[in-house]
């Protein structure tokens, strides 16, 4: 990781810090209510997505941006009908969104050891066919 101005690194902290509490808010309102029309929440949780993964790239927070890009696949692709809301998926998801806070809370720590493994997770359901989702 680049040295990064202090005052920086905290703006963006408590965005991110934000952005992941209407993430995971989000994403158990969908998980909720499955059966309503989830076009615009769906598009909201991606974008807090988006916006941490673009943030944590321009400060060189690999990890970080790492996860977040992972995260926003798997948004993208329920986005696109390629992915079915499972449970399975929304659980993933939120273990997706508490790697980030792990992540966020130590950015220029060693990634955590189990942090392939739990990417890995979400690798695995972007490949999911819509009908074995």
């Amino acid at each position: 990781m680049l040295e990064a101005d202090p005052e920086v690194l905290a703006a963006f902290a408590e965005e991110a810090a934000e952005r992941l509490e209407a993430l995971e808010a989000g994403l158990l309102e969908l998980e909720r209510l499955p059966q309503e029309p989830q076009g615009d929440r769906l598009n909201a949780v991606f974008r807090d997505a988006h916006s941490i993964k673009a943030g944590s790239n321009l400060l060189h927070l690999k990890n970080l941006e790492t996860a977040a890009h992972r995260l926003e696949n798997v948004l993208d692709s329920l986005r696109k009908g390629q992915l079915a809301p499972h449970e399975d998926v929304f659980q993933a998801l939120l273990d997706g969104v508490d790697l980030l806070r792990e992540l966020l809370g130590s950015p220029g720590a060693p990634s955590p050891a189990d942090m392939p493994q739990r990417l890995a997770v979400l690798q695995a359901l972007i490949g999911r066919a819509p009908e074995s989702a």
